[in-house]
Parts: C-alpha cells; sequence; structure tokens
C-alpha cells in the first residue's frame, strides 16, 4: 500500500507521498523497505505512482524515456505516456499470470474513512505552457478494478490514494478558502504521520514536492510544518 495525495489549486500543485513499499518473499511473508515513489519529469512536472508494485518500474522506465524527448509540457507528455504505459503494462502482465485483481461488490460496505482501489496508479502532474487560464494539469493513468489494461480516468483537482474522503473534504475546503501550498504541504504531512501511525504499509521517510510556474521543486520533510 502507497499514501499518496495530489492537489491543483490556483498557485500551484501540491504532491505528497510517503515511501514504505513491500514484497513477500519465499516464504510468503511481507518485508518491507523504502522506495521514492515521487519522480521529475521535466522541469515543470512530476509523476507518483501507487498501488502494485509495477508502478514504480514504470515510472522510473517513463523518466528514462522523457530524457530524451524534450518534453515540458505537462499536456505533451501526457500524450506521450498512455502507448507507453500501456506497452509497459502489457509486457508486465505477459511475464507473469495475471489473476484478476479482486473488485467490490454491491453488497460490500464501503467504509467512509480509507477507499483502497487495487491496480496500478500513475499520477501525471504539471504546467501547460499552452492553457493560460488554468495552467496546472492533473492525469490519472489506471489499470482498473479488472487489472488487465492501463487507461486515463477522469479526475478532480484533488487525488487521494487510497482514498480518504474526509481528507478531500479538507484540502477542498483549503483551496475554496485560498489556501496556500505550504499550508497545504502542512495538512498533507500530518495525514502522512496518522496513516503511518495506523497502517505498517504505510511509512516515513515522507516526499513533498511543488509545481508553480517556476517549475518543479521538492521540499525536504523537515522544512514542512505538520
Amino acid at each position: 500500500m502507497t499514501q499518496v495525495i495530489v492537489c491543483s489549486t490556483r498557485e500551484g500543485i501540491v504532491l505528497a507521498t510517503d515511501s514504505c513499499a513491500t514484497w513477500f518473499d519465499q516464504t510468503g511473508g511481507m518485508r518491507h523497505f523504502n522506495l521514492k515513489k515521487l519522480l521529475r519529469l521535466s522541469s515543470h512536472s512530476a509523476m507518483v505512482s501507487a498501488g502494485v508494485g509495477i508502478g514504480i518500474e514504470m515510472s522510473i522506465a517513463f523518466q528514462e524515456f522523457l530524457q530524451g524527448q524534450r518534453q515540458e509540457d505537462i499536456d505533451q507528455i501526457a500524450r506521450s505516456g498512455l502507448p507507453f504505459f500501456t506497452e509497459q503494462y502489457g509486457k508486465w502482465l505477459n511475464r507473469r499470470e495475471m489473476d484478476p485483481l479482486p473488485s467490490r461488490t454491491g453488497s460490500e460496505e464501503i467504509e467512509e474513512e480509507t477507499l483502497f482501489l487495487p491496480g496500478v496508479y500513475l499520477i501525471l502532474a504539471g504546467y501547460s505552457f499552452r492553457d493560460r487560464a488554468r495552467p496546472y494539469h492533473l492525469y490519472l493513468f489506471a489499470s482498473g478494478e479488472n487489472g488487465m489494461s492501463i487507461k486515463i480516468h477522469p479526475t478532480s483537482r484533488i487525488i487521494v490514494i487510497p482514498r480518504s474522503l474526509s481528507m478531500e473534504r479538507r484540502l477542498e475546503a483549503q483551496c475554496e478558502g485560498g489556501s496556500s501550498l505550504d499550508h497545504l504541504l502542512s495538512i498533507c504531512k500530518s495525514f502522512l504521520k496518522r496513516r503511518s501511525a495506523e497502517e505498517e504499509e504505510v511509512g516515513p521517510p515522507f516526499y513533498f514536492a511543488t509545481i508553480t510556474p517556476i517549475g518543479y521543486k521538492e521540499v525536504i520533510e523537515e522544512e514542512v510544518n505538520g
């Protein structure tokens, strides 16, 4: 499990994530290790992954792919993302016997606080040099509940994976109230710390970044209040 938060405002974009990753040894025992899931793609864009571990591999491969493309605009990068992720995910499916990922049935009770979304989730965030009115764009690429293909999914200006409805509402209220990016980062840090205390599969160090007209900037954890 990964905890990811991405929020787009009039001022810029905030990204936050933990670094805990999980693998299973030959006996089936669960092991945890740290892995950076937040990657810079260009001067004004970044991506973060959640869900099953192939997302990290796909993110790093996409980062390396873009190094030779000279693409800076987030919309152009996103257009390159769909065929790239589709190919990478297809290769991964071919390398293993893929059982359908579990999906919810109508009879299951959905908890308000945390909604786990199975599959691969890749979030691209960045600045659009062509859309001056609303320059901060988010793209969500996900495998969906059947886990058999990568698609672009509609998204709001706030993405929290696994979902926390209370956190989404809090961020929405802060955005409507014109909160600064620094304040939003502090809210994200407090949320990550709480989730880390609740779930052993969510843990520090935490990674934070912002995207503004100046560009992509990582913010070290010690500089974030919360």
